[in-house]
């Protein structure tokens, strides 16, 4: 889990006592590495998270391996399936 997703998820701690209107939670993750199980960690951080929210669920996750070069999800599948996922929210 990188520090800025950590920070979100700290500071977003404050919403459990709150009427929250979120339900549904996606991750999109990248990384250089192309393992399908990089985003493993990540994702159970979340969701160990999410558990914390009654209703809430993690609807989605889309990860992004391989991306080494500046630019280069311009010319990866992922990209459109992440535009295909944000189309269907």
């Amino acid at each position: 889990m990188s520090g800025q997703m950590k920070t979100l998820i700290d500071r977003a701690n404050s919403l459990y006592s709150r009427d929250y209107k979120f339900k549904e939670v996606y991750l999109l993750t990248v990384a250089a590495e192309e393992d399908e199980d990089v985003p493993t960690k990540a994702i159970n951080g979340l969701e160990g998270w999410i558990d914390c929210f009654e209703g809430v669920t993690l609807k989605g996750t889309l990860f992004a391996g391989g991306m080494n070069e500046p630019n280069s999800i311009k010319t990866s599948e992922k990209l459109k399936e992440a535009y295909e996922l944000g189309r269907n929210v």
